[in-house]
């Protein structure tokens, strides 16, 4: 049984269901034909790897987002919810034209989820450890890495028997709720409320787990590539720590110095949050009603760009300088 959302303290890891789905793909096309329409490099993706990859629209806002779970004989691409799962299927599915790639949602499977503090530790000594971007199956179970925690997906009663381990090892049991709180504080961007068109990539600092930059044509690269080599971001994602509780779709400022909360967590002390694109760590937005909201970590800031090379100079850091 579920412990009620209110009783879970945010500093205890958690675990719990999920409306995540898991979508196959099969056919001797099916890499390259996703390699062509996400905005991910699957092609030398290599068997139990786990990357993120984005559909994107012409104007380089977001349709679809998945994690590709690279199979050697299929891949799995694990979706936030169900319905985006069937929009990925009818769309994504009914555009392979002539390519050998079939998609169809997995529906005997269940997803839980583990996160919040500790929780790699809770998974290790469960021994359902897994590192992050990598995945792995033991019978029916399937386990995959997070940065800060795992996701579980087999038969409700494989999953059960996980959750249960998770359990024994210290975790408590939660509610989605719960969840959310764990994905707030570690600043992990939500389908549909802030992986949302018009939002770019960039904006949404997912360049590094999401995007290659050095990989060829697919829909929206040319938006990407110009906000990489060219543009800049008119804001960013960041976690933000607030004074005065506050909820989704409240604002501070305007124009340009504009902040946008798009997530906020039960109590409302931490958020996820549009900030202006030159906000550093520590900077303090001050709203009319006494709100103050203080940058905490920028999402995406300081990781890797894979694709990037170091060695192209960029016309925005030259007009910067």
């Amino acid at each position: 049984m579920s412990v009620p959302s209110a009783v879970v303290d945010r500093r205890d890891p958690i675990v719990a269901p999920t409306d995540r789905a898991l979508v196959e793909v099969t056919g001797g096309d099916r890499i390259s034909y996703l390699e062509a329409v996400t905005s991910q490099a699957l092609a030398d993706a290599k068997p139990f790897e786990a990357r993120g990859a984005l559909h994107l629209d012409i104007h380089g806002a977001p349709l679809h987002a998945f994690d590709v779970l690279v199979h050697p004989e299929r891949l799995w691409l694990l979706v936030a919810t169900r319905a985006l799962a069937e929009d990925v299927v009818t769309v994504l599915g009914g555009r392979t034209f002539l390519a050998d790639a079939s998609f169809a949602i997995i529906d005997d499977l269940v997803v839980s989820s583990l996160r919040g503090p500790g929780a790699i530790e809770v998974a290790t000594d469960a021994g359902l450890g897994i590192g992050a971007g990598r995945w792995d199956s033991d019978d029916a179970l399937v386990r995959v890495g997070r940065p800060a925690g795992i996701d579980l997906i087999g038969p409700a009663d494989e999953v059960e028997e996980a959750v249960a381990a998770c359990e024994a090892a210290g975790a408590v049991r939660g509610g989605a709720a719960d969840l959310e709180d764990a994905r707030i504080v570690v600043g992990e961007p939500a389908w549909g409320a802030e992986v949302a068109a018009p939002h770019l990539p960039e904006e949404l600092g997912l360049l590094p787990t999401h995007v290659h930059l050095a990989k060829g044509c697919y829909p929206g690269q040319e938006a990407v590539a110009r906000m990489w080599q060219l543009g800049r971001p008119r804001r960013r994602l960041a976690v933000v720590d607030a004074a005065v509780p506050v909820g989704a779709g409240d604002e501070l400022g305007e124009g340009r110095r504009r902040v946008t909360v798009t997530s906020a967590t039960r109590a409302g002390d931490v958020a996820l949050a549009f900030v202006p694109a030159d906000a550093e760590v520590g900077a303090a937005y001050e709203g009319d009603e006494g709100q103050v909201l203080t940058v905490r970590r920028l999402v995406g800031e300081g990781q890797p760009q894979p694709g990037a090379d170091p060695n192209v100079a960029r016309r925005r850091d030259a007009r910067a300088s």
